[in-house]
């Protein structure tokens, strides 16, 4: 058999336990019985065990050395062992498993923190392990996220853990925030109100007028033509909410739209650009994000 290493080799071990890959861990029972009563059925094993290795009782138990290590090593003191990260994906599952069969509820808050904290790159994956185990509440989080990826995902490595009536309610909620955030282009009065209950500059500088640059057709602004360049910001912001129907999206593609501002010359539209245009996708952001928030 092989063994792990510290703080699994300690002379005050009373107990082995055998990961169910044949890994043993030589453990201080004491820590298990601080750490949760559930504990309490291995202990009694152990004290019926008829396997010694050594001098010490040996308790085989179905997680595997990984998931065992990362448990153990949270039932231990700070002085003898970290508390284990949680960075391989394929072990947020099995350890959830294993917190919840020995009640282990702050390594639960542990797996779920972790969880939560690869959301925002990897939201796919997330909401389908939340699934998988029953987070509703990390899984309505992944779905939020997901909005930043297109509306037909690639395949992704734990698409099988969930159903195909799951995987058409993810999709049919994308869907209807895609649907939902294009009101946005129909009626332009949310800019208005939001500028005048606001203590910023106005939204004049978004009208054509007082400078030579070319007005849009596509919007009009209380009554008004928006200049081109912001329009066009506008009509492909509304492209790409289609796709990806997030605050995240509009955000992205503001800086082109100041450098290509920039690039033009116009003194007129560069005074300002950078903090006007940052501002607008901000509130364009969040005019969207409020939206989709409504969908459930």
């Amino acid at each position: 058999m092989h063994t792990i290493a510290p703080p699994f080799l300690h002379a005050k071990a009373d107990i082995i336990l055998r990961s169910s890959d044949g890994v043993d861990f030589r453990v201080i029972t004491l820590f298990l019985n601080l750490a949760s009563s559930s504990f309490d059925s291995i202990i009694e094993q152990a004290a019926q065990s008829n396997q010694i290795e050594g001098d010490l009782p040996v308790v085989s138990v179905e997680e595997n050395h990984r998931v065992l290590d990362i448990l153990l090593r949270f039932c231990y003191p700070s002085t003898l062992a970290e508390d284990p990260p949680l960075h391989e994906f394929e072990d947020i599952i099995p350890v959830l498993e294993a917190a919840r069969k020995y009640s282990l509820k702050p390594l639960e808050h542990r797996v779920r923190q972790a969880l939560k904290s690869r959301m925002e790159k990897e939201p796919l994956r997330c909401f389908a392990v939340a699934m998988r185990v029953q987070l509703n509440i990390e899984a309505t989080l992944a779905a939020g996220y997901t909005l930043r990826e297109p509306l037909i995902p690639a395949s992704f490595p734990e698409i099988n853990l969930i159903t195909a009536k799951e995987l058409l309610a993810l999709l049919t909620y994308h869907q209807r925030c895609s649907i939902s955030v294009q009101s946005l282009g129909k009626d332009l009065s949310w800019i208005i109100s939001s500028y005048q209950s606001s203590d910023v500059t106005g939204y004049q500088w978004i009208i054509g007028g007082s400078c030579d640059c070319e007005s849009g057709s596509q919007f009009l602004l209380n009554g008004q033509r928006p200049l081109k360049w912001w329009s066009d910001y506008m009509e492909k912001s509304l492209i790409s909410l289609y796709d990806k129907p997030s605050g995240h999206t509009v955000l992205a593609g503001v800086g082109d739209t100041i450098r290509g501002v920039r690039a033009r010359g116009c003194s007129r539209c560069c005074s300002n650009i950078l903090v006007n245009m940052t501002g607008f996708a901000e509130l364009f952001s969040g005019n969207v994000d409020k939206l989709t928030g409504k969908v459930t």
